[in-house]
């Protein structure tokens, strides 16, 4: 083979590892993007929903909403809301409870308490084989006697506003159930005398 050739089958090689380098850096770039999760609504429920009978539960395997309650404020919501209670219309320090099939309650007037919303999330959420719960949030609004103006809390922190409590996580699970819960940082919400709350809420998961 003569030097020429020689030349032109080197600059050949080079010329595709050079190629072959770049086709490598744009597929796991793309792979990336691709993996990186978003968030995605899973539902919004509003009382009306239920007496108009448009909500008619999650069906299996699927995340959403399971109740909405109000938390007696003399609880400590970090510890009461860790209890994997699955029917909290029964708990005497719930009030209020509304499921798919009861939406209207009488509460008692100037008797302080937590927002709190019960939901569960499916394995989307999860990474590695495990749930995270930073992947799972839900936003409450309401008005009326109380004003919450939309308020998003996740379902692995805590603080003085109120925040998501893990009531069980397992990696073997189909599910994880979260309580989120609402704190005005001062004495409770309330409702006054003949006094009415309207709500509404939005679940979502990231992934």
């Amino acid at each position: 083979m003569n030097e020429r050739k020689k030349k032109f089958v080197k600059a050949g090689v080079a010329l595709g590892i050079v190629f072959a380098l770049v086709s490598v850096y744009f597929t796991v770039s793309w792979v990336e993007k691709e993996k990186e999760p978003t968030w995605h609504k899973v539902a919004v429920i509003t009382p009306e929903m239920l007496e108009t009978g448009e909500y008619t539960g999650n069906p299996a395997g699927a995340s959403g909403w399971l109740a909405t309650f109000l938390l007696d404020y003399a609880e400590n919501p970090t510890t009461v809301l860790a209890n994997n209670n699955t029917d909290w219309s029964t708990a005497s320090t719930a009030m209020g409870y509304v499921d798919a099939d009861n939406q209207e309650k009488n509460i008692k007037s100037e008797d302080p308490f937590y927002f709190d919303v019960r939901c569960r999330f499916n394995d989307t959420v999860k990474s590695g084989g495990n749930f995270i719960g930073s992947r799972c949030r839900c936003t409450l609004t309401v008005s009326g006697d109380e004003t919450i103006s939309g308020v998003t809390q996740y379902g692995d922190q805590t603080g003085s506003s109120g925040g998501g409590v893990v009531s069980q996580n397992s990696s073997s699970d189909d599910f994880i159930w979260i309580n989120f819960y609402w704190d005005d940082n001062n004495d409770g919400y309330r409702i006054t005398d003949d006094g009415s709350l309207d709500w509404s809420i939005t679940i979502e998961a990231k992934y």
